[in-house]
């Protein structure tokens, strides 16, 4: 439930307070807000946007991961931007849990906007997904650096969908980068929404490739 929105009182776009209200519309509780600018002398100057989240319920049951909500944090904000981008180079968000814990995370632009650019890939396992194109699916399993077995999964995917139902929509919760054996990992993962039984559904690719390959693709139900 949404219980309120704070501010600083700063001057921002329609655009932005569109994005907050949006961020709040996903994970309820209160977000405060700031514009600053840090200064290094290694990375010079930056300027930031930062999102200060607390007493959201969603978020609270996901402080065993917190790097998904505060990764979709700063990726619904920056979805949302338009000219605004230009005008910084990172966002900042800070959790707030409800035992007054406090993590911070920072997500350059450059970053997101390569994360935006990954996640045709998901629309398109979505949608091979929707439309029963399995064949499709197997086409960009990839199991040379994670082994699996690609004999097994199609299988498995085509007698678990009848019982799940249609897929209505796909609801993003979150990324993280990892590596592994030299290669930037991008796990993205969310819910498959659907007309039975909605289900947690996840993919592995590689961060810095533009091939349509899967590393790994998990449901939890």
């Amino acid at each position: 439930q949404k219980t309120g929105f704070l501010s600083n009182f700063i001057s921002i776009s329609d655009t932005e307070d569109k994005g907050i209200k949006k961020i709040l519309s996903f994970y309820g509780g209160y977000c405060a807000y700031s514009i600053g600018a840090s200064v290094s002398s290694k990375t010079g100057n930056k300027n930031y946007f930062e999102l200060n989240m607390s007493k959201s319920d969603v978020i609270e049951n996901q402080s065993d991961k917190i790097h998904l909500p505060s990764s979709n944090v700063a990726y619904i904000f920056f979805k949302n931007l338009k000219e605004e981008k230009k005008n910084y180079d990172e966002i900042h968000v800070i959790i707030i849990l409800k035992d007054n814990s406090k993590q911070e995370f920072k997500f350059s632009i450059s970053l997101l906007e390569k994360v935006q650019n990954r996640m045709s890939l998901v629309n398109k396992t979505v949608n091979f997904l929707k439309e029963k194109k399995f064949d499709s699916i197997k086409s960009m399993l990839n199991n040379k650096l994670i082994p699996f077995d690609k004999e097994e999964i199609i299988p498995r995917l085509k007698e678990i969908e009848p019982q799940l139902g249609e897929i209505k929509e796909f609801r993003f919760f979150g990324f993280k980068i990892t590596l592994y054996k030299g290669m930037e990992i991008l796990h993205l993962s969310g819910a498959l929404i659907r007309d039975k039984q909605n289900n947690e559904f996840s993919i592995d690719i590689d961060f810095n490739s533009k091939k349509n390959e899967l590393y790994q693709l998990r449901y939890k139900l």
